[in-house]
């Protein structure tokens, strides 16, 4: 493997704020009905199964939870069609992309989410899959984060040890995956559903704009 530094970076609210386009989705199957689910109330739901988001928005607006299957069935068209729609990347994303490619060194992507839904969005903000020189989605691993399995991959495909690879992320399953790998572990604080500080993270930023250059240097 190589000697050189890689970055590894997860996808929804690391590149992308993705978590509005969740709820984007909820409530565009919820139309017909005239109901809503407010952001603040969506946040809870963040991280949970398809029907149990559903039983959980039934009950939130008033209607009836056991009616939640045909939501969850329709739910994951509707969500490809939404991803797929025009965003923007998140603070500092392009540029330190930009940055990685001038100096050379790999970067790769590891993310708990499926392979339709990592196409759909990045074919909406413009980062199509080869922009990486490796991409690990869900499918691909036996276990996903907290265990270590994506990131362990993606190290792999970069041809990077995991101790020479800087993985940026948002969740504490995120930093965990990332830490159990032996990789250096940023958390990345720009996505609206940004959390606070993650006990474990070995340095948090605001956003990437922030990103300190001299970790690509170390030794």
């Amino acid at each position: 493997m190589s000697g050189n530094r890689a970055v590894i970076f997860d996808m929804d609210g690391v590149l992308v704020d993705s978590e509005p386009a969740f709820h984007e989705a909820v409530n565009d199957l919820l139309a017909p009905t005239g109901k809503q689910v407010p952001w603040e109330d969506y946040l809870s739901l963040i991280g949970t199964s398809t029907s149990h988001t559903w039983r959980s928005v039934l009950t939130m607006v008033g209607l009836d939870p056991a009616e939640a299957q045909p939501y969850a069935e329709r739910y994951g068209p509707k969500l490809l069609e939404v991803l797929a729609r025009k965003r923007d990347l998140l603070p500092g994303v392009r540029a330190l992309i930009d940055e990685l490619r001038s100096r050379g060194l790999p970067f790769g992507l590891a993310t708990s989410s499926r392979q339709a839904w990592v196409e759909a969005l990045l074919g909406g903000v413009g980062l199509p899959l080869d922009t990486f020189d490796a991409v690990v989605w869900r499918e691909q691993v036996e276990h996903t984060k907290p265990a270590p399995d994506l990131y362990l991959r993606a190290a792999e495909l970069v041809g990077v040890t995991p101790e020479r690879c800087i993985a940026i992320e948002d969740t504490p399953t995120g930093i965990e995956a990332a830490r159990t790998a032996g990789m250096y572990a940023v958390q990345v604080r720009s996505a609206s559903s940004a959390l606070p500080p993650i006990d474990g993270a070995d340095l948090v930023l605001e956003s990437l704009a922030a990103f300190p250059l001299a970790l690509l240097e170390r030794a």
